[in-house]
């Protein structure tokens, strides 16, 4: 079912363009009459996916674009495109697979003692106009952070400040203060800066909680798995497989990237057990002792793949969720991906999509010659275009991830889940 939402990327494509298209002429016209024609300045705070992509959509638009993040690079895991990322980024003429993607043509479902629970063949995958893929999280961000901050191609290229921390916005004025006391003012301010968003606090008060879950991430490389004769029959069948290995209240997710040639694993668990803290750096250690006890009732395969991971680069951090806030927007600050609607990475992996679209929309609500009288309305209209979409996917993909009690999903009596 949770597909079937992801996958309505043909028509959401086509929506953004057309209402691109529409919004270039009005604008144009209208900034003939009233003189107000020229690019915005515009501040993205935060440089991950969600950031870097907003500054392509919107350079490509003419604006002027800064971006401020402590930090320019990205964790080394992976990520899964569905046709509605990719959909997006081919008609900007980006093709992930230039950064090392491969297809994703299979899903396979495997219970904790290896035997199959579900199987998602080719033909559910490549029914779509654009393709599914997976990436090497670490490329794809390289990719198009290039692209926005590349002197070639359309617009201005984005100016990026590395340790640069926001510490202040005020949303009214458009300025935006740094941990040096820098101020900047922008005509708008998007606020892409995660789940741990500083910007949030000044739309809204909506707080996090913990999911109760942690997960465990790492990569091991392809041949590494493939000399081992344990493994190795199941590495035959993973060329552009995504896999699942599930356990109740734990699972794992494994899938290859970079050509094939890293598999990247997932391991989600009951926080409790590896005592992940809450915290906004995605580079806290775990140990391999820790992973192997926590799957140890998985089937020896499993196990065998994970004795391979190389102990300093595992990495574990606690999982959080949050209930929708009331409002993305207020005034010329405007939020975007997880610091809007951060995903959980439950059963199906989809929060970087949603961060594409959202910038996606983002720009075509700012068109070239945007008059500055109608920024607030335009921030707004944004967030009516994206706001019970994201929020109707973000639930259904934490309600495809409650473990099972009695049949039926569990839920954490700390959030309000919403159905649409």
């Amino acid at each position: 079912m949770l597909l079937d939402v992801l996958n309505l990327q043909t028509s959401l494509v086509l929506t953004y363009l057309l209402l691109f298209n529409f919004l270039v002429e009005s604008e144009h016209e209208a900034a003939t009459s009233n003189g107000s024609a020229g690019p915005l300045g515009i501040a993205i705070v935060g440089a991950g996916i969600g950031g870097v992509t907003a500054a392509i959509g919107l350079r490509r638009n003419g604006h002027i674009l800064y971006e401020k993040s402590p930090l320019a690079n990205e964790f080394g895991a992976a990520v899964g495109l569905y046709p509605n990322g990719t959909g997006i980024l081919r008609a900007w003429g980006i093709f992930a697979e230039t950064f090392g993607a491969n297809s994703m043509s299979r899903f396979v479902e495997y219970a904790r003692d290896g035997s199959v629970l579900r199987e998602f063949p080719e033909p559910n995958w490549t029914c779509w106009k654009h393709p599914s893929q997976l990436v090497y999280r670490v490329a794809l961000h390289e990719g198009l952070k290039q692209i926005a901050t590349s002197p070639d191609g359309p617009g201005t290229p984005a100016k990026l400040f590395t340790s640069s921390k926001v510490v202040a916005v005020n949303p009214e004025q458009g300025t935006v203060t740094l941990e040096n006391g820098t101020v900047a003012t922008a005509d708008v301010v998007v606020g892409a800066d995660g789940v741990y968003s500083t910007t949030r606090k000044y739309i809204c008060d909506t707080q996090l909680v913990s999911s109760g879950q942690a997960a465990f991430r790492f990569m091991i490389p392809r041949s590494t798995a493939e000399a081992d004769p344990v493994t190795a029959p199941l590495v035959k069948n993973l060329i552009n497989t995504m896999s699942s290995w599930s356990g109740g209240d734990r699972w794992l997710v494994m899938y290859p990237c970079n050509d094939n040639q890293l598999l990247n694993f997932a391991c989600i668990h009951p926080g409790s057990e590896s005592h992940a803290v809450q915290s906004d750096e995605w580079n806290k250690q775990a140990s391999l002792d820790q992973v192997l006890k926590v799957y140890d009732e998985f089937d020896p395969s499993v196990k065998a793949f994970l004795a391979k991971a190389d102990p300093s680069t595992i990495k574990v951090w606690q999982l959080m969720d949050m209930d929708k806030p009331p409002t993305w927007v207020s005034g010329k600050l405007a939020l975007l991906g997880d610091a809007a609607h951060p995903f959980t990475p439950r059963k199906h992996w989809t929060g970087a999509v949603k961060a594409i679209e959202d910038a996606a929309a983002l720009s075509v609500v700012l068109p070239p010659s945007t008059p500055h009288s109608q920024i607030c309305e335009r921030l707004k209209l944004y967030e009516s275009i994206r706001y019970e979409r994201a929020h109707k996917i973000q639930h259904a993909s934490r309600m495809t991830g409650q473990d099972r009690v009695d049949g039926k999903p569990e839920v954490d009596s700390e959030l309000k889940y919403h159905h649409h």
